[in-house]
């Protein structure tokens, strides 16, 4: 398949997960579960996985490998999980967990045989806020009702099962409909499966930067030529770098083909909320997602810090914010709001509106 370009900045690593709910068609019935990948059988790759960035890229690969953008994709065992594990058991709102031998279990995602229960291969969400199981098969996947907030210690029904039919522990989804999903979680898969090698586990160099074993072969030769450069990301427009994040963050032409409620989630859809703003607009194509976050970090949680971007572009002899022109920009351009405002889901999740705007009360 080909290579995403994606710049991973945002936030709240959930919405990879929350706003992948794709419409799919009605369902085939399952095949043989896949538990782990045999790495013989997957086909060539021109993806490498960030090792191969290491030696000369250290500081990036360092600071890179402990964010949440690298941990959201995990195998469903106790031991890759650890302190983030739910506790086997019955599931709220029906389904039970069992820990078989290391590996997670749970009631079958529909009602194929009553008690079956089949192995979950994947979780998706790097437990900062929610995190999804999934049971990968040959041509299909079944995402589990239940999402579990590691934080809380509880389920939540996960987002696009609102309507799934009463008494079902998940819903089956195509093949094409469940690699749209994990594409957001990993670097790349194989053209034949749909369970990752695990060097591709996480939003990695290559899923911004594009696949590595050509240019990592031509620079141990010491060719510095043009054509076997891996895609540069800096200098390039805010447009451009908001479209690269909206990969799995929501583009304008995204959120634009969704129903009317989506438009108006702003906080969900960040590079869609950004494009509406005013700051972006008239920022002659500079004002991006990486301008105020560091990709190769997590989001920072300190608001003085993003006051100073928007005090460097608002201050005299600018037009400045005529209520307080030095602080409280976020808090008041960018108040928080709830992700899910709707009366069936109690998600506790809240985000800074990405839509920057004057609010008026």
């Amino acid at each position: 398949m080909t290579w995403r370009v994606l710049c991973g900045i945002a936030p709240i690593l959930v919405l990879l997960l929350a706003a992948c709910t794709p419409k799919a068609p009605e369902p085939p019935a399952p095949s043989a579960p896949v538990a782990t990948p045999d790495p013989a059988s997957l086909e060539p790759t021109l993806f490498m996985g960030n090792a191969a960035c290491k030696p000369c890229h250290a500081a990036e690969f360092t600071s890179h490998a402990h964010t949440k953008h690298m941990q959201t994709l995990h195998e469903a065992t106790q031991e890759d999980l650890g302190e983030l594990a739910p506790t086997p058991g019955a599931v709220p709102g029906g389904g039970t967990f069992t820990l078989e031998q290391g590996r997670f279990h749970a009631d079958s995602p529909i009602a194929l045989k009553p008690g079956e229960r089949v192995p979950l291969s994947v979780v998706l969400g790097s437990g900062k806020t929610g995190m999804t199981f999934m049971a990968l098969f040959t041509e299909t996947g079944a995402e589990i009702r239940q999402s579990y907030f590691p934080h809380e210690k509880k389920w939540f029904l996960t987002p696009g099962q609102e309507r799934a039919q009463e008494g079902h522990n998940g819903r089956i989804y195509t093949k094409d409909a469940t690699m749209q999903c994990l594409t957001c979680h990993c670097v790349t898969l194989p053209q034949s499966r749909l369970l990752p090698e695990r060097r591709f586990f996480g939003v990695g160099c290559e899923s911004c930067h594009g696949p590595g074993s050509e240019h990592v072969v031509a620079m141990q030769k010491g060719d510095k030529s043009k054509g076997v450069l891996l895609t540069a990301l800096r200098g390039v427009g805010g447009k451009r770098l908001n479209e690269a994040c909206g990969t799995c963050h929501r583009t304008p032409s995204d959120v634009a083909a969704m129903d009317a409620g989506a438009r108006e989630m702003t906080q969900r859809f960040q590079p869609y909320g950004l494009s509406l703003s005013k700051c972006f607009q008239k920022s002659a194509d500079k004002l991006s997602c990486v301008t105020c976050h560091n990709p190769h970090e997590d989001a920072s949680t300190d608001t003085k810090q993003y006051e100073a971007v928007c005090v460097s572009c608002h201050a005299a002899p600018k037009k400045a914010c005529p209520v307080n022109p030095k602080e409280k920009c976020v808090s008041c351009h960018m108040p928080t709001r709830r992700i899910f405002n709707t009366a069936k889901s109690e998600i506790p999740i809240a985000m800074a509106d990405h839509f920057i705007r004057v609010f008026k009360k």
